[in-house]
Order: structure tokens, then C-alpha cells, then sequence
């Protein structure tokens, strides 16, 4: 019995360890039902057993501490509080040559496998996908029109002195290996490459129109429209805002004025649809084999994105709104960010800004249609954002307006 509850902590601290941002509290003495039990049953060497977690796991700063209380008989006792920080240097998992490790999935903990493994990395920032060699360089591969315009922005060339591969080398998009060879990172291609989807195929944006309301996804059927947004990823964001600006694909409704005459109201705001999408290409998951989807149905536009949503400081809820929530996220691409930050589209708007000023500013346009906030659902390895345009209503109600 002993060695199962030592069996319990170590799967409890390393849960605790590897998921929750906070921390947890793992309380022993307590039963399943919530009856105080104690631990004065136990050896001082049992105890010290259970609490000299250095021996159990690695990459770990849990505390244990000794309450006195009463237990479920009146006696005096006590039980054990052990607090575990969130390990931000590192996978928190048994010694040994195979080493265990666990994570925090609800109330359960669950084993870590290799793809979790991956994942944790990931969210910790321990792993460098951005800046690993991806591709051997070859200057035909190149966009000339990104690299003409990053080089006006990208301080250490002020004075255009330096050659294409100087200033692809001196900006972090290639690197050399051990024999001197130049090579894209796996950032520098996705930024610079004409064509980075040979390489890495998932790297592209899919819009896809269903003719159903979003609550019946399941039953959807295949798509009434579907287009595919390819190329380095600031040419993605700025087809996708040419196309969403120029087509009639969102709708737009006529209002009549108390003034007299009528305005359009768009189905949604542009400056959200563009955020979202924005957002998605700067923090998804590029090493997923999977795109970003977008999807139109008749009442809503969802955006999945490969990659869990990473909060800096805190846990984040698995369903939330814009309007419970201030985004304060950890960049999964900060080498992408920076580049994106720097660069202008062709008529001058900046491709990314702060993701808390941006949210915010969808909240604020959402508003000014009398729209809810985007709500987010985060799963393992996606963070799905569903932006609603209450369409039946608003077109029920304009329909009685305008028959007035």
C-alpha cells in the first residue's frame, strides 16, 4: 500500500509539474471521500519515503510540509501538504534509462508519450524548431519581393551593404552546418522560401464554406467553396486579406438609417476575421501535418489552428471567451513574430501586432455590432477560435425593419 501511494505522488508531482502554469497541491491524508485520515499511522521513515521527492523525479521543485489537524475521529493528527511548481527548465519524469513522466489532463494523470514528450518541449520552450536546419539554401528558392522588403527594415543592413545570403545569415534564416554549407532554418524558409510547402506541405491557410450552422459541423458534408492560400507566410495573410477585402464571400446587410437612407453592416468585422487569421499563421504548430482551416458556416467562422495556445503565467481554461479572457500568450514562433512585427504589406499595414492588443480589439468590433466575443476551444494539439455572426437574428430582424 505504501509503495502504490508512493506511486500516486510521483504521478501527481510529475502531472503537476509538466501542466499546470500555477502549480498544484497534492494533499495526503485525505481519502477519495474526504474523510481526514492522518498520516500518524506512519514511520517517521515512511514519511520521509514519501517526501523525499529528489529521489523520485527529476526537473522538480515540490515542497512537502506537515499540518497538525483533527481526523475523521476527533484524535489529533496530521497530514502532508506538498506544493509543485510548474517546471519551466524541463521535463519533470522518473530517473533511469527510461525515464516516466506524466501530465495533468482534468483529475487525471496521464503517461507521457513520445508525441506529448514533443509537445511539452514544445510549451516549455525547450525545443528550437524555428532555428533547426530545415533544407539545404539555394538561392532560386528565394522570394525576391520579401527579401527586397525585409532588407529596408532589418536594422544591421542600413547600409545595404550586405549580400542576400549576409543578410538572410545575420537575421537567424540560415545557418551553417559542420562543413560550411549554408542552410534554410526551418523559419527562414517558411518567411523567405517562394515555396515552402515543398518542403513542408501542412504550411498553408484552407478556407471552406459549408452551407450549415456551425452546430451541425459534424453533418456538414463537403464544402460549397474551397481555396487553398500557399507561398511564404506573408504572402498567405496578405492573399487571404486581398481576397476576404475584394470578394463577396462574407455577406453584408443593408440598414435603413433613422436619418433616412441605409448603411452596410458587414457579417462580420474585418479586423477580426483578419486578426484570427493572422494570429493563426504567426502561432500555429508548423511541424504538424495539418493546415489551418478555416471555416464559414451560416452563422459562424471557426479557425482551427495546429498547437495548443500556451498562456505565459497562468493555465488556460479549455473553453473561453475573449470576454472572461486577456490573452497574455507565450509565442510558439518568436523568431516568425519578429520578422512579421518588422514587415509592412504592400499598402502599409503591419502583418502582426501585440496578440493582447489585437484580441482586444476584437472584442471592442465584435461589440460595435452588437456581436458576442470570439470564443476559444483548446484541445491537445489545436486551438480552434469561433467567431459568431448571429446571421439568423440579424437578418430576421432587418427583414422587419425594412418591411416597416
Amino acid at each position: 500500500q505504501l509503495r502504490q501511494l508512493r506511486e500516486g505522488i510521483t504521478e501527481t508531482i510529475s502531472a503537476f509539474a509538466n501542466s499546470n502554469v500555477e502549480g498544484g497541491l497534492l494533499v495526503i491524508g485525505i481519502a477519495s471521500n474526504g474523510v481526514v485520515k492522518g498520516i500518524n499511522h506512519l514511520t517517521e521513515q515512511q514519511k520521509n519515503s514519501l517526501t523525499n521527492i529528489e529521489t523520485l523525479l527529476h526537473n522538480q521543485a515540490a515542497e512537502a510540509k506537515f499540518h497538525g489537524c483533527q481526523d475523521g475521529t476527533g484524535q489529533s493528527n496530521s497530514i502532508c501538504l506538498i506544493f509543485t511548481p510548474y517546471a519551466d527548465k524541463g521535463i519533470c519524469e522518473t530517473p533511469g534509462a527510461v525515464p516516466r513522466g506524466w501530465e495533468r489532463r482534468g483529475p487525471q494523470n496521464v503517461p507521457v508519450t513520445q508525441a506529448t514528450r514533443d509537445r511539452l518541449r514544445d510549451r516549455k520552450n525547450l525545443s528550437d524548431f524555428e532555428n533547426t536546419f530545415c533544407c539545404p539554401y539555394d538561392r532560386a528558392d528565394l522570394s525576391d519581393d520579401i527579401l527586397v522588403e525585409f532588407r529596408k527594415v532589418f536594422s544591421p543592413d542600413a547600409t545595404g551593404g550586405f549580400s542576400d545570403e549576409r543578410l538572410l545569415y545575420e537575421a537567424g534564416a540560415l545557418i551553417r552546418r559542420d562543413g560550411g554549407e549554408l542552410w534554410f532554418t526551418h523559419a527562414g524558409l517558411l518567411f523567405f522560401g517562394s515555396n515552402p510547402q515543398r518542403v513542408l506541405p501542412a504550411s498553408y491557410i484552407r478556407l471552406m464554406r459549408f452551407g450549415v450552422v456551425a452546430e451541425n459541423h459534424a453533418r456538414r458534408g463537403l464544402p460549397t467553396f474551397d481555396q487553398k492560400f500557399t507561398g511564404p507566410v506573408t504572402k498567405q495573410i496578405r492573399d487571404a486579406r486581398t481576397f476576404f477585402g475584394e470578394s463577396a464571400f462574407f455577406k453584408r446587410y443593408q440598414k435603413r438609417r433613422e436619418t433616412g437612407g441605409f448603411v452596410e453592416e458587414p457579417e462580420f468585422p474585418p479586423t477580426v476575421i483578419d486578426e484570427a487569421i493572422v494570429n493563426a499563421v504567426a502561432h500555429r504548430d508548423y511541424r504538424t501535418g495539418i493546415p489551418i482551416e478555416c471555416e464559414a458556416y451560416t452563422n459562424a467562422f471557426v479557425v482551427k489552428n495546429p498547437g495548443r495556445m500556451i498562456q505565459r503565467d497562468a493555465d488556460l481554461p479549455p473553453h473561453f471567451s475573449l470576454a472572461e479572457v486577456v490573452l497574455d500568450s507565450m509565442p510558439r514562433n518568436p523568431k516568425l513574430l519578429e520578422w512579421l512585427k518588422l514587415m509592412r504589406d504592400p499598402v502599409g499595414v503591419a502583418y502582426v501586432q501585440a496578440i493582447s492588443e489585437g484580441t482586444k480589439q476584437m472584442v471592442t468590433a465584435m461589440e460595435a455590432l452588437g456581436l458576442p466575443a470570439p470564443s476559444y476551444r483548446l484541445a491537445l494539439n489545436e486551438t480552434l477560435i469561433k467567431i459568431e455572426s448571429r446571421s439568423a437574428e440579424r437578418e430576421a430582424a432587418l427583414l422587419a425593419a425594412n418591411s416597416c
